[in-house]
C-alpha cells in the first residue's frame, strides 16, 4: 500500500455525500486534502472533520464547468504545492425528466458539470502529472451509463460520456505512470438522491424501492483505489457491488 502521507489530493464535490465521506476516509492517512465545491464555505464542515482526523486541508470554491476557473484553481495549487498527486472528480449533478420536458439548455448544463467538469480539471492538471510521470485520476461515473431508463436521458448520457472519456484517456496514458480510474459508486443515499426522489414519480422509476447504501461504503472503495492504484483496474469500469472489487477493498468478507 502506498503511503498518502502529505500527498496532495484534490477532491471536487467535497461538501457532502460521497465527497465528504471520501475526504474523511482519506484523512486518516495524513494527506493534504484540497477540498472543492461551488463555494469554499460549503466545505467548512468537511475541512473541520478531516483536520480532526489528522489531515491538513484547504477549501476552494469555483465552477468545474468553467475551464478558466478550473485552470486558475489548478495553477494556484501547483504554485503553492508544486505537484498534484491525486485528482478525484466527484462533483456532479442529476436532472430527471423526459427528453420532451428537459429543454436543451438544461440538458447542456448537466453535460457541462458531469462531462466537461472532469475534462476541464484533467486538462488543467495533466501536464503537471505527465511532467512528473506520476499521478492518479479517479472519475466518479455511474452504472447508469449502461442502464438507460425513463426520465434519465440527461444523467445516463452524461455518465456514459464520462466513462468513455476515462477509458480513452487510459489509452492516451499507457506510456506513462499516470493512472486513471472510473468508479461507479452504486445506488447511494446522498442529499442529491433525496432531492430527486422527493418526487414520487421519479422515485417510482428507481431500480429498487430500497434505500441506497450510505456514502461511507463507496468512500471506502474510493480511498482504497487511491492507496493501491491497482494497474488491472485502470481504464475499466469499476462498480461498487457485492463483488470482487469490494472484497479487494476490504469491505466484504468472503
Amino acid at each position: 500500500m502506498a503511503s498518502l502521507k502529505d500527498k496532495i489530493i484534490i477532491l471536487t464535490g467535497a461538501s457532502r455525500g460521497i465527497g465528504a465521506a471520501a475526504a474523511r476516509e482519506l484523512a486518516t492517512d495524513g494527506a493534504h486534502l484540497v477540498l472543492c465545491a461551488r463555494s469554499a464555505d460549503a466545505c467548512t464542515e468537511t475541512k473541520a472533520a478531516v483536520e480532526a482526523l489528522g489531515a491538513t486541508a484547504e477549501t476552494h470554491g469555483f465552477e468545474v464547468a468553467d475551464f478558466d476557473a478550473a485552470k486558475s484553481f489548478i495553477d494556484g495549487v501547483l504554485d503553492e504545492h508544486g505537484r498534484i498527486d491525486v485528482l478525484i472528480n466527484n462533483a456532479g449533478t442529476g436532472l430527471m425528466g423526459s427528453v420532451a420536458d428537459v429543454p436543451p439548455d438544461a440538458y447542456l448544463d448537466v453535460l457541462k458539470i458531469n462531462v466537461m467538469g472532469p475534462y476541464n480539471m484533467i486538462s488543467a492538471a495533466l501536464p503537471s502529472m505527465t511532467a512528473h510521470d506520476d499521478g492518479i485520476i479517479i472519475n466518479i461515473t455511474s452504472a447508469r451509463a449502461f442502464i438507460p431508463d425513463r426520465f434519465y436521458a440527461a444523467y445516463c448520457s452524461s455518465k456514459a460520456a464520462l466513462l468513455s472519456m476515462t477509458q480513452c484517456l487510459h489509452y492516451d496514458l499507457e506510456d506513462s505512470n499516470v493512472k486513471i480510474f472510473a468508479l461507479s459508486p452504486g445506488f447511494t443515499q446522498t442529499d442529491m438522491v433525496n432531492d430527486i426522489y422527493a418526487n414520487p414519480v421519479f422515485r417510482a422509476a428507481a431500480l429498487t424501492p430500497d434505500q441506497g447504501q450510505p456514502p461511507e461504503r463507496p468512500a471506502k472503495v474510493l480511498a482504497w483505489l487511491v492507496r493501491e492504484a491497482p494497474a488491472d483496474l485502470a481504464g475499466v469500469h469499476n462498480q461498487v457491488q457485492f463483488n470482487d472489487l469490494t472484497r479487494r477493498a476490504g469491505i466484504e468478507i468472503v
